[in-house]
């Protein structure tokens, strides 16, 4: 999700590449970058990647104090390469005091386990108050799904305030001339072409299930924790705003609303006392499908 204000041309930062971790299971194939915010880079279920990307190489990460306007666009320009990231401690659009999706996916991580299908990495960042919040962030790939597990932990003192958020984004490409679904109904097309269009629809719905369908796949997300009841459907068909992305995303958080700013103004934030932990957890499946199948199991 960006800002709906006009963008700049992106600017290509030389900083090293970043070491890609893969994970296997039967036929598919995930690519994770820790150094670069964490982002999962590729699923790869035997015919290419679902998730949409750039063309960009993920690179090491440094920690930056960009807030605000400034923050947006240093995500989209310089951050930004598709994939699926984590959002925290600032889900979503940013206030003139918080940056665009949080630090979560601006830095490297730390991988601290890894086998043939899983990855554990950590990071250590502020809330939105200050303190210490320690992340670990879990990826686990089966042949038919993969599982995104985070855990929040206070490692600090005094309660401390955040949001929470999942920002896979699909491949428009892949999914063309099929819908996304949320709760079992259809929400939206996915347009045959790039048609510049762009938007977004909010749902909350405890439980619920989302996903896209397409002529020979469909995939399905779900709330495993039960902690993430808000979702945003975003969508970006070569736009102004971001030309170079053909996307589409669902968008669980702990929040409604386009912005962590929303969050705050209606006191919807989550708190952790000293030593406490949160944890979310989205799983996406992937089925073989027609087109005709509009609904998400």
């Amino acid at each position: 999700m960006t800002p709906s204000s006009s963008r700049t041309a992106r600017v290509d930062i030389p900083t090293p590449a970043a070491e890609v971790l893969v994970l296997r299971a039967g036929g598919a194939r995930v690519s994770i970058a820790p150094a670069h915010g964490c982002v999962i880079q590729a699923i790869d279920l035997g015919e290419g990647n679902i998730l949409w990307t750039d063309g960009r190489r993920p690179r090491a990460l440094e920690q930056s104090d960009a807030v605000g306007e400034e923050s947006a666009r240093e995500f989209d320009e310089e951050v930004l390469i598709g994939g699926w990231f984590p959002m925290f401690p600032s889900a979503g659009v940013p206030t003139a005091t918080t940056q665009q999706h949080g630090w979560a996916p601006r830095v490297a991580w730390a991988v601290v386990e890894r086998s043939a299908t899983r990855a554990v990495c950590t990071a250590t960042g502020p809330f939105l108050d200050g303190g210490i919040a320690e992340v670990t962030r879990t990826v686990e790939l089966e042949p038919d799904a993969l599982t995104v597990s985070s855990t929040v932990r206070n490692a600090g003192s005094g309660v401390r305030s955040f949001t929470w958020g999942e920002h896979p984004c699909f491949s428009r490409d892949l999914f063309a001339g099929g819908h996304a679904c949320f709760a079992g109904e259809q929400v939206a097309a996915v347009p045959a072409y790039a048609n510049r269009a762009a938007g977004h629809d909010a749902r909350s719905v405890a439980g619920a299930a989302a996903g896209v369908v397409g002529r020979s796949l469909t995939i399905a997300l779900s709330d495993e924790a039960g902690t993430l009841p808000h979702w945003l459907y975003w969508y970006n068909y070569a736009a102004a705003e971001l030309p170079r992305a053909d996307t589409l995303a669902w968008e669980p958080s702990t929040a409604a609303g386009l912005s962590v700013g929303d969050a705050i103004a209606a006191d919807a934030v989550e708190r952790l006392g000293a030593g406490q932990s949160f944890r979310a957890s989205l799983r996406c499946e992937w089925t073989l499908s027609t087109i005709a199948d509009s609904r998400v199991r």
